[in-house]
């Protein structure tokens, strides 16, 4: 009997014990990486009037947020003869009059990766923790170069 007794108390006492532990998914554990968040905090962003670009704190209501795939190209939907434009062998990237034969407006959306086509190992990346956006080497582990691209607005994936 004493030996139910002890079993029953451990039990019990187990179910304590995990009734208060935080709740966490599997894989919960610091892998050293960013998790995946659900998109739309911090968007690509022209500085509207100008060539500006940068990420900002997502704004539906701000024209230089909303682009439009088309084919390789970026273009600002509310300013479609603007396109999303590197300088070509430069990591500024800025909007710029759309034109055919500039390899620097040439983009290739790849699950999280935004590459150029005609320069596929460089891709646009965010200064992680600043509104910098440029070109830089691709690595899927840099947080800054996730991106998501939905409706109208490209967002930083992991942010």
């Amino acid at each position: 009997m004493a030996i139910a007794f002890r079993r029953a108390l451990a039990i019990a006492t187990l179910g304590l014990t995990a009734s208060v532990l935080p709740t966490v998914g599997a894989g919960a554990a610091d892998t050293g990486r960013a998790s995946t968040r659900t998109p739309g905090l911090y968007c690509l962003a022209n500085a509207w009037g100008t060539t500006g670009i940068s990420s900002k704190p997502c704004d539906g209501s701000d024209k230089g947020q909303h682009w439009k795939l088309s084919g390789q190209q970026i273009a600002l939907s509310n300013a479609p003869a603007y396109c999303l434009a590197n300088t070509w062998n430069a990591t500024d990237i800025s909007s710029k009059a759309c034109a055919p034969g500039d390899q620097g407006q040439y983009w290739t959306v790849a699950g999280q990766q935004i590459s150029l086509t005609f320069a596929p190992a460089y891709c646009l990346a965010n200064a992680w923790g600043t509104a910098t956006v440029s070109t830089k080497p691709c690595d899927t582990s840099d947080p800054g170069q996730h991106w998501v691209v939905f409706n109208e607005q490209i967002s930083l994936a992991l942010a």
